[in-house]
């Protein structure tokens, strides 16, 4: 009986820690974000001209990442135009290909999906092959009470874990008050 009662508190224990993930808090000197912290991996500070990348463990000699701004901007001045323009963002991936001798292979078509937290993302992707490597970076564009949060993933295409890692962070992302 004893053996019982201590393998259903343990059960019951695992079960709480799994369903209360830790979660970070970005923040800058605006609102914060929020993203649940995964395990290993790493979150760097003013990187790339981003406030925030989140660093994968290493695997096949890369590290996935994805970044986390606040842009401040209104919904109502970026968003709208997010849809209509799939060419222009193609265009753009192909002139930056072409600068940096890569070969683009594939787009990921514009979708909007709704998080955890009721907030609208907006995504669109690129698969592009660089030094004999192919990779696949995705946009994402989170309305967050008014105002728009921008999020860069990339990783090796073969790094096909980090991009369920990477739709868990979006899926669960959400944002402080104004």
């Amino acid at each position: 009986m004893m053996k019982v009662i201590f393998v259903l508190t343990a059960i019951v224990s695992i079960s709480v820690e799994v369903a209360h993930a830790k979660s970070l808090e970005l923040k800058r000197n605006t609102r914060s974000i929020f993203i649940e912290e995964k395990i290993n991996w790493t979150l760097g500070k003013d990187l790339f001209g981003m406030p925030f990348v989140y660093f994968s463990p290493q695997k096949n000699g890369q590290r996935s990442n994805i970044s986390f701004t606040d842009t401040g901007a209104e919904v109502e001045l970026d968003v709208k135009s997010l849809a209509t323009s799939q060419k222009s963002y193609q265009q753009g991936r192909k002139d930056w290909a072409q600068t940096v001798s890569a070969e683009v292979i594939a787009f990921l078509p514009y979708e909007v999906k709704i998080n955890d937290h009721g907030h609208k993302v907006h995504q669109i992707g690129v698969k592009y092959v660089h030094e004999g490597k192919t990779y696949q970076e995705k946009s994402h564009y989170i309305e967050c009470r008014g105002k728009i949060l921008f999020s860069k993933s990339l990783r090796l295409t073969s790094n096909l874990e980090h991009e369920q890692d990477f739709n868990d962070l979006i899926q669960g992302l959400d944002c402080g008050g104004v």
